[in-house]
């Protein structure tokens, strides 16, 4: 078995691959479609508008700028959450390409985040102005989102690594995570913090990594403020175990993900 030293000079050696593999996968993400990227644009835009007409002007929502409260938090969570749909099914939709193995096999579902990644970018850089015009402290503040975007990914590799292989494994898993991606989003302060929960159903809450990120996002672009110490260190090592678990689940499998295929 490759040591982790090994591997990681290995996949060093070869990020060009995986650079021109996550562009590859963003245009042909896009591909054929009349508004092509703006597509990212046009999904969070559609859900602030929804959101402003029905927890806004119907129920009357008494938090201010909801609809920028909301969006701070649906931002990251359509990032997660359409990433994990999409590098669940890395390996399977991949198979001939990972049977060449000329480069890393783990960059198919790293690859694929990168892609997910440039999207999500896309979306919130046209609609940081919202934030910025609402709030504009917001603007000394945004250098921290560097800090919360390398944790983000790297939680949702960890993640991914593990989908992805465990969905060559088991065929139940997409028909799961169809039905799990709901109630995790419920479970998840989007459209409300875990603070406005009362114990003990805010443990649910804190038992939920996403709520760390969604909330870091939401210092930063809805409060405008230095996000939370206690926050960034637990996301941190949230960020550290999740991955750790992720590829280590990948590499113990990887020499019969092949087989399966």
């Amino acid at each position: 078995m490759i040591s982790i030293k090994q591997r990681a000079i290995r996949l060093f050696q070869a990020r060009v691959i995986c650079k021109s593999l996550i562009v590859k996968k963003f245009k042909t993400r896009y591909s054929g479609a009349i508004f092509g990227p703006w597509w990212a644009v046009a999904t969070p835009l559609i859900l602030a508008f929804s959101i402003d007409i029905i927890f806004t002007h119907i129920f009357k929502i008494d938090v201010p700028n909801f609809t920028l409260f909301a969006l701070s938090g649906i931002i990251p969570w359509l990032f997660f959450q359409n990433t994990v749909m999409d590098v669940t099914n890395s390996f399977t939709a991949d198979a001939a390409i990972l049977q060449q193995g000329i480069f890393p096999r783990e960059f198919i579902p790293i690859s694929c985040v990168g892609a997910n990644f440039l999207s999500f970018l896309i979306g919130l850089i046209f609609l940081l102005p919202f934030f910025l015009f609402s709030k504009p402290q917001v603007a000394k503040v945004l250098p921290f989102l560097i800090v919360i975007f390398i944790l983000h990914l790297v939680f949702i590799i960890g993640i991914g690594l593990f989908f992805s292989t465990l969905n060559v494994f088991s065929n139940d898993l997409t028909h799961f995570l169809s039905v799990g991606l709901m109630l995790w989003f419920w479970m998840t302060p989007v459209f409300y913090s875990y603070k406005m929960m009362a114990f003990p159903y805010r443990w649910i809450c804190l038992l939920n990594p996403l709520t760390y990120y969604t909330t870091l996002y939401r210092q930063v672009l809805y409060d405008g403020v230095v996000p939370s110490f206690d926050l960034l260190y637990a996301s941190f090592w949230i960020s550290v175990g999740v991955f750790a678990g992720g590829y280590e689940f990948f590499i113990k499998r990887e020499s019969e993900l092949l087989k399966k295929l």
